[in-house]
């Protein structure tokens, strides 16, 4: 029986409700990709939420990288590609090689002397009515000292003073709080700052509930993870690369795939860029567009007001100003000297454009001659400047301002 005659009877249901159905689909998405509004540009605020969501992806990748921070932290058996069951000299031996100068640092000792099989009293078993000390009991504590290597890390093993071999719950409780929760709480604070809509504007807090929500889970499955998964390795394992720092970068990978999806989403929420199918129910992209027109047009009346507000602080304080100098008789002389001086020098470039005195040089000839202009535009850090073109504007501005004194 060949294939092709294996799928000869769905046919009908092929050809009867998939295909058409599957081809009105198709139009659909076309007919909503070419009639989509066009998006909108991306706000300023959301550009900011959207920079703090950046720096945690950059910071979460670094730490990701398994060569990274101090090299007591990396893996030992990794490092000298041994066994597990490797004797503690050996292995060490071979990790003094790779260090600075052939010599182990602080840290390799603390973790050589945790290593090393403990001094604990050997278990007593009874054979034939006498006491035997049971010598594989020590190395037993060993391979569990190893496999909690693997399973925590050099930190915990090495700095945990109140742990014990016998009480994994207390390496667990040591663990947990620096190198699982804490991660996690740095990533709450970024997402909460990202959604902020102080920080990332109106946009990006509408994620606020569900990021929160994701990272919590996120959180919890990772403390699940972290104090359940601890799979045995065996001691013929060569180079066994450890619970800790898989489980270490695969924790940073998806904390920064978490930041890269939500920044994705604020994203396509801010600019209307993926919505093909923009719905008027509430709650849907349409009821969203809305209430973010309305809070739009909320911030340009509340910019609107503080644009006149700091124009009437601005009038204000000229009247005070210009009430002093008015008040005050020897302000008032030195203004009316000013002025006394400004009409008499415009009383004279007046009579030297109609020729009292000297040349008939017409005023708008003086300045529309190029080597007028060119020292204007020097002096102005421009190119070629229209004379008639800004008189028309000064012409325009006083007709604006004295308005209302007509009449």
């Amino acid at each position: 029986m060949t294939l092709w005659s294996s799928i000869k009877p769905f046919w009908p249901l092929l050809f009867t409700f998939v295909l058409p159905r599957a081809v009105n689909y198709y139009a659909a998405l076309k007919t909503a990709y070419r009639t989509r509004p066009p998006p909108r540009p991306l706000p300023k605020r959301t550009s900011r939420g959207l920079n703090a969501l950046f720096v945690s992806i950059c910071v979460f990748l670094y730490a990701s990288w398994p060569l990274r921070g101090d090299i007591a932290d990396h893996n030992v058996f990794v490092a000298t590609q041994s066994r597990l069951s490797v004797p503690t000299d050996v292995l060490f031996e071979r990790l003094a090689m790779l260090r600075e100068n052939g010599a182990l640092s602080a840290a390799d000792e603390a973790l050589r002397a945790k290593l090393t099989s403990p001094a604990l009293p050997r278990r007593i078993r009874m054979t034939d009515g006498l006491m035997v000390y049971d010598m594989n009991s020590n190395d037993n504590v060993c391979d569990s000292l190893r496999q909690l290597y693997l399973r925590f890390g050099p930190s915990t093993l090495r700095d945990c003073l109140f742990c014990h071999p016998d009480d994994q719950i207390s390496y667990l409780l040591y663990h947990l709080p620096t190198n699982t929760v804490l991660p996690h709480l740095f990533h709450v604070l970024c997402l909460g700052l990202a959604t902020s809509e102080t920080v990332g504007g109106y946009e990006a807090s509408t994620w606020r509930r569900a990021a929160v929500f994701g990272a919590l889970v996120l959180a919890g499955a990772d403390v699940f993870l972290t104090a359940t998964y601890a799979p045995p390795v065996a001691i013929s394992t060569v180079a066994p690369a450890g619970t800790f720092w898989l489980g270490t970068t695969a924790r940073y990978l998806g904390l920064c795939a978490f930041d890269i999806a939500l920044a994705l989403c604020i994203y396509a929420s801010a600019t209307g860029r993926f919505y093909l199918f923009p719905s008027t129910s509430a709650g849907g992209p349409g009821s969203a567009d809305a209430e973010l027109a309305r809070r739009r047009t909320d911030e340009l009346l509340t910019q609107a007001n503080l644009a006149l507000q700091m124009a009437a602080t601005n009038l204000r304080a000229y009247s005070i100003a210009r009430n002093a100098v008015v008040r005050n008789p020897a302000l008032k002389d030195r203004d009316d000297a000013y002025w006394r001086a400004v009409v008499a020098v415009e009383r004279e470039r007046e009579g030297e454009g109609t020729g009292v005195g000297g040349d008939d040089v017409d005023n708008d000839t003086l300045y529309e001659d190029e080597e007028v202009q060119a020292a204007v535009a020097r002096a102005y850090g421009t190119g070629a400047i229209n004379i008639a073109s800004v008189r028309r504007e000064a012409e325009a501005f006083v007709r604006h301002a004295t308005r209302g004194l007509d009449g």
